[in-house]
């Protein structure tokens, strides 16, 4: 939950699809930042998880360790 990888893949997408801005941090940061009670329900943070390359289909941590799906 609240993971996002970052890839090179590109969409087009309308103005009007955007609702509003969010916060990406680093994990450990994500974490410092959700352990007070104060941000825990926010909806606009997430962390950075890893990349996706979607010419191959690779997911690779944050850490560099890849993932097998």
């Amino acid at each position: 939950q609240n993971a996002l990888y970052q890839s090179c893949h590109e969409d087009e997408n309308d103005v009007q699809t955007i609702s509003h801005k969010c916060q990406v941090v680093g994990r450990e940061h994500y974490e410092q930042l959700t352990r007070g009670r104060r941000c825990q329900d926010r909806q606009d943070l997430y962390y950075l998880a890893g990349t996706y390359d979607p010419t191959t289909g690779r997911l690779v941590t944050a850490d560099g360790v890849p993932i097998l799906c």
